[in-house]
Protein backbone atom coordinates (compact mmCIF):
# COMPACT_ATOMS: atom_id res chain seq x y z
CA UNK A 1 0.00 0.00 0.00
CA UNK A 2 1.74 3.43 -1.23
CA UNK A 3 2.09 5.89 1.88
CA UNK A 4 -0.44 9.03 1.91
CA UNK A 5 2.23 11.29 1.73
CA UNK A 6 6.04 10.95 1.24
CA UNK A 7 7.32 12.03 4.68
CA UNK A 8 6.54 8.47 6.27
CA UNK A 9 6.84 10.21 10.06
CA UNK A 10 3.66 11.83 10.07
CA UNK A 11 1.35 8.78 9.28
CA UNK A 12 3.51 6.83 11.40
CA UNK A 13 3.06 8.63 14.75
CA UNK A 14 -0.81 9.53 13.50
CA UNK A 15 -1.27 5.57 13.30
CA UNK A 16 1.02 5.07 16.63
CA UNK A 17 -1.23 7.51 18.95
CA UNK A 18 -4.80 5.58 17.42
CA UNK A 19 -3.10 2.41 18.27
CA UNK A 20 -2.97 3.27 21.79
CA UNK A 21 -6.15 5.13 22.10
CA UNK A 22 -9.47 5.98 19.35
CA UNK A 23 -9.11 9.80 19.10
CA UNK A 24 -10.72 12.90 16.85
CA UNK A 25 -9.45 14.68 14.47
CA UNK A 26 -9.10 17.24 16.91
CA UNK A 27 -7.54 15.15 19.60
CA UNK A 28 -4.71 13.91 17.71
CA UNK A 29 -4.45 17.98 16.35
CA UNK A 30 -3.57 18.55 19.99
CA UNK A 31 -1.52 15.37 20.26
CA UNK A 32 0.77 16.20 17.03
CA UNK A 33 0.95 20.05 19.19
CA UNK A 34 2.23 19.15 22.23
CA UNK A 35 5.26 17.04 20.40
CA UNK A 36 6.40 19.53 17.62
CA UNK A 37 9.18 20.38 20.00
CA UNK A 38 10.84 17.17 20.57
CA UNK A 39 10.62 16.22 16.20
CA UNK A 40 11.81 19.60 15.27
CA UNK A 41 10.50 19.92 11.91
CA UNK A 42 7.88 17.66 11.78
CA UNK A 43 4.82 19.16 10.16
CA UNK A 44 1.71 18.98 11.23
CA UNK A 45 -0.20 19.80 8.18
CA UNK A 46 -4.27 19.92 8.29
CA UNK A 47 -4.83 17.03 10.40
CA UNK A 48 -8.68 16.73 10.22
CA UNK A 49 -7.57 16.38 6.27
CA UNK A 50 -4.85 13.96 6.87
CA UNK A 51 -7.30 11.52 9.04
CA UNK A 52 -9.81 11.46 6.07
CA UNK A 53 -7.21 10.57 3.53
CA UNK A 54 -5.86 7.42 5.89
CA UNK A 55 -9.58 6.48 6.50
CA UNK A 56 -10.17 6.54 2.39
CA UNK A 57 -7.39 4.35 2.10
CA UNK A 58 -8.74 1.53 4.92
CA UNK A 59 -6.39 2.42 7.17
CA UNK A 60 -8.65 3.98 9.92
CA UNK A 61 -12.02 3.03 10.77
CA UNK A 62 -14.48 5.98 12.22
CA UNK A 63 -17.97 6.28 13.70
CA UNK A 64 -19.50 9.03 15.37
CA UNK A 65 -19.84 10.23 18.72
CA UNK A 66 -21.36 12.87 21.02
CA UNK A 67 -18.94 15.85 21.75
CA UNK A 68 -18.86 17.15 25.42
CA UNK A 69 -18.80 20.76 24.33
CA UNK A 70 -18.40 22.89 21.17
CA UNK A 71 -20.94 24.05 18.17
CA UNK A 72 -21.45 20.49 17.07
CA UNK A 73 -23.08 17.61 18.89
CA UNK A 74 -20.82 14.54 17.23
CA UNK A 75 -17.69 14.16 15.90
CA UNK A 76 -15.98 11.18 14.20
CA UNK A 77 -13.47 9.26 16.46
CA UNK A 78 -10.72 7.47 15.03
CA UNK A 79 -8.95 3.99 15.73
CA UNK A 80 -6.83 1.64 13.59
CA UNK A 81 -7.97 -0.88 10.95
CA UNK A 82 -6.11 -4.02 10.80
CA UNK A 83 -4.98 -2.49 7.77
CA UNK A 84 -3.78 0.42 9.53
CA UNK A 85 -2.26 -1.96 12.06
CA UNK A 86 -0.30 -3.65 9.31
CA UNK A 87 0.73 -0.28 7.69
CA UNK A 88 1.98 1.09 11.02
CA UNK A 89 4.40 -2.01 11.23
CA UNK A 90 5.44 -2.10 7.65
CA UNK A 91 6.46 1.83 8.82
CA UNK A 92 8.33 1.11 11.86
CA UNK A 93 10.55 -1.21 10.01
CA UNK A 94 11.25 0.52 7.28
CA UNK A 95 12.29 3.20 9.10
CA UNK A 96 14.31 1.37 11.60
CA UNK A 97 15.48 -0.58 8.72
CA UNK A 98 17.07 1.91 6.80
CA UNK A 99 20.43 3.27 7.51
CA UNK A 100 19.65 6.63 5.86
CA UNK A 101 16.63 7.31 7.84
CA UNK A 102 16.51 11.02 8.48
CA UNK A 103 16.93 11.48 12.63
CA UNK A 104 13.60 12.67 13.51
CA UNK A 105 11.98 9.91 11.57
CA UNK A 106 14.21 7.54 13.41
CA UNK A 107 13.26 9.39 16.79
CA UNK A 108 10.34 9.16 15.77
CA UNK A 109 10.12 5.08 14.92
CA UNK A 110 12.09 4.17 18.32
CA UNK A 111 9.71 6.00 20.37
CA UNK A 112 6.98 3.68 18.80
CA UNK A 113 9.03 0.68 19.43
CA UNK A 114 7.78 0.32 22.91
CA UNK A 115 4.65 -0.67 21.25
CA UNK A 116 5.96 -4.04 20.24
CA UNK A 117 6.22 -6.65 22.18
CA UNK A 118 10.45 -7.28 23.39
CA UNK A 119 11.10 -10.17 20.84
CA UNK A 120 9.47 -8.17 18.00
CA UNK A 121 11.35 -5.39 19.01
CA UNK A 122 15.06 -7.06 19.62
CA UNK A 123 13.85 -8.66 16.27
CA UNK A 124 13.89 -4.77 14.51
CA UNK A 125 17.16 -3.71 16.15
CA UNK A 126 18.95 -6.52 15.02
CA UNK A 127 17.82 -6.00 11.45
CA UNK A 128 18.70 -2.28 11.77
CA UNK A 129 22.26 -3.51 13.09
CA UNK A 130 22.60 -5.75 9.85
CA UNK A 131 22.00 -2.90 7.27
CA UNK A 132 23.95 -0.39 9.10
CA UNK A 133 27.03 -3.13 9.07
CA UNK A 134 26.40 -3.67 5.29
CA UNK A 135 25.87 0.43 4.66
CA UNK A 136 29.05 0.78 6.44
CA UNK A 137 31.08 -1.52 4.44
CA UNK A 138 29.42 0.06 1.12
CA UNK A 139 30.60 3.38 2.70
CA UNK A 140 34.53 2.11 3.08
CA UNK A 141 34.17 0.35 -0.49
CA UNK A 142 33.06 3.64 -1.86
CA UNK A 143 35.02 6.25 -0.48
CA UNK A 144 38.63 4.20 -0.27
CA UNK A 145 41.08 5.51 1.79
CA UNK A 146 39.47 8.70 2.61
CA UNK A 147 42.86 10.09 4.09
CA UNK A 148 43.87 10.39 0.26
CA UNK A 149 41.22 12.29 -0.98
CA UNK A 150 40.60 16.40 -0.88
CA UNK A 151 39.62 17.74 2.66
CA UNK A 152 35.53 17.74 1.36
CA UNK A 153 35.76 14.19 1.10
CA UNK A 154 37.39 13.06 3.80
CA UNK A 155 35.05 15.04 6.48
CA UNK A 156 31.93 13.60 4.48
CA UNK A 157 33.33 9.92 4.15
CA UNK A 158 35.09 10.27 7.80
CA UNK A 159 31.41 11.91 9.15
CA UNK A 160 29.73 8.68 7.31
CA UNK A 161 31.96 5.99 8.96
CA UNK A 162 32.25 7.41 12.43
CA UNK A 163 28.19 7.99 12.09
CA UNK A 164 27.80 4.22 11.58
CA UNK A 165 30.20 3.07 13.69
CA UNK A 166 28.64 5.21 16.25
CA UNK A 167 25.13 3.87 15.62
CA UNK A 168 26.22 -0.10 15.99
CA UNK A 169 27.46 0.96 19.62
CA UNK A 170 24.66 2.04 20.28
CA UNK A 171 22.42 -0.87 19.11
CA UNK A 172 24.72 -3.23 20.37
CA UNK A 173 23.76 -1.53 23.69
CA UNK A 174 20.39 -1.49 23.37
CA UNK A 175 19.94 -5.01 22.17
CA UNK A 176 21.90 -6.49 25.25
CA UNK A 177 19.45 -4.03 26.99
CA UNK A 178 15.91 -5.65 25.87
CA UNK A 179 18.00 -9.00 25.92
CA UNK A 180 18.48 -8.36 29.35
CA UNK A 181 15.75 -10.60 31.79
CA UNK A 182 16.33 -8.19 35.01
CA UNK A 183 15.31 -5.36 32.65
CA UNK A 184 12.18 -4.02 32.46
CA UNK A 185 11.19 -1.72 29.85
CA UNK A 186 7.80 -0.80 31.17
CA UNK A 187 5.91 -0.66 27.91
CA UNK A 188 3.44 -2.85 26.75
CA UNK A 189 0.70 -2.94 23.50
CA UNK A 190 -1.06 -0.57 24.47
CA UNK A 191 0.59 1.67 27.66
CA UNK A 192 -1.69 4.47 27.73
CA UNK A 193 -2.11 7.87 25.92
CA UNK A 194 0.66 10.09 24.74
CA UNK A 195 -0.51 13.33 26.76
CA UNK A 196 -1.14 12.13 30.17
CA UNK A 197 0.19 14.11 32.46
CA UNK A 198 2.55 12.08 33.83
CA UNK A 199 4.11 11.72 30.58
CA UNK A 200 4.07 15.10 29.60
CA UNK A 201 7.45 15.94 27.53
Amino acid sequence: MSAVQSDPRRELFVLGLLRRKPLSAYSLDRALRDHVPLYRSFSRGNVYTFVEKLAAKGLLLRRRAATARGPRESQWIYRVSSAGQARFRDLLRDVIADPQSSDPALETALVLLGQLGREDAIALMSERAKQIEAYERRMIRLFGDARRRGASAYFAASHAVHRMRSERRFLKDAEALLRDPKWHPDWVLDDGSVTDAARKL
